[in-house]
């Protein structure tokens, strides 16, 4: 699961930073993203630390524990950037990464607000601010399939609401009440796990969902209108797939590095944008080295600290 967190990072991060990539695989990504949390926090709610007024606490507060001190470091980092580069473009690698244009924007950015926002410190954060106010959701989900079913039908009405026209794509992308249909998605495939077992694939699925990333090499409108919505069955699939397979300590490491890429893969890319000029594949590779190296130097020496020292620990719902 770590190592396809990180394919999935990486993914967001050459979208960015490399002019020729693919367009539409790093929607999927995001929206794969949202998926495999649904699915890993309906399984630990259910399985570790049990949907109780206990276990819900200690689950929220090691989420935050997991999110929330990296983001700060993301935010400081991002506003330096800004600030050093105050006068020039810094929307050429993302369109959000401005100094917010007013004190609520401000709040936002340091409450994680699922509501849009004029500029961002991080300028991914929207995508993981859903993510953030998603897991207010999970124990719900995670209780009762009923719940996720519930939340999957609403979730579905409101992509409607939006149609499915390119023109609607940023908003059913990223707005809170459509983009929360893959954690259902997720939470229900952890739900039917067992009678979903009989179509694990690992390669098959991995496969499926790289060719259909690259249907946007046929039709450049797929991505925005039915493909991010196969994109969910695609990243069940594979979720579902690898989900048995036992890991080391190398995939545990590139699941908590996939984090910090995605936070830091644009600021860090504007800090050497200057210098090449253009989104080029030496700049996209310069850039994602970069960022692995913060990313690697800050989970080993930042977040794994201070989860061995704050984070709570839970009895086995199962026991």
């Amino acid at each position: 699961m770590g190592t396809f967190r990180f394919f999935l990072a990486f993914l967001v991060a050459i979208s960015h930073l490399w002019e020729n990539m693919l367009q539409g695989p790093a929607a999927y990504a995001v929206w794969g993203f949202f998926v495999l949390s649904g699915f890993l926090m309906t399984l630990v709610l259910r399985n570790k630390y049990g949907i109780t007024r206990e276990g819900v606490k200690n689950y929220l507060f090691n989420r935050w524990l997991r999110i929330y001190p990296s983001y700060v470091v993301g935010c400081l980092f991002g506003a330096a950037v800004l600030f050093a580069m105050k006068g020039q473009d810094t929307q050429v690698l993302n369109p959000a990464f401005y100094f917010p244009e007013r004190l609520v924007d401000y709040v936002g950015n340091i409450i994680m607000s699922p509501f849009h926002l004029s500029g961002y410190f991080v300028p991914v954060a929207g995508a993981l601010f859903t993510e953030v106010w998603a897991y207010m959701l999970m124990p719900f989900a995670a209780k009762a399939r009923e719940a996720a079913w519930l939340g999957l039908f609403l979730s579905i009405f409101a992509n409607c609401n939006y149609g499915f026209e390119t023109a609607t794509f940023a908003e059913r992308y990223s707005l809170f009440a459509p983009a929360i249909i893959g954690f259902f998605v997720g939470s229900l495939c952890q739900h039917y796990m067992e009678s979903l077992r009989k179509i694990a694939m690992p390669k098959l699925s991995l496969l499926v969902w790289c060719l259909h990333a690259c249907i946007w090499c046929i039709d450049q409108l797929y991505p925005w209108t039915i493909g991010l919505y196969v994109s969910l069955l695609c990243s069940a699939w594979v979720v579902v797939s690898l989900f048995p397979i036992k890991t080391g300590k190398t995939d545990k490491l590139l699941g908590d590095m996939s984090y910090l890429v995605y936070l830091l893969h644009t600021t860090v890319g504007m800090c050497l944008y200057w210098h090449f000029g253009s989104r080029s594949l030496t700049f996209f590779l310069s850039a994602f080295v970069l960022t692995l190296f913060l990313s690697y130097m800050l989970v080993v020496y930042y977040e794994w600290p201070l989860q061995h020292r704050f984070k709570r620990t839970y009895k086995s719902a199962q026991t």
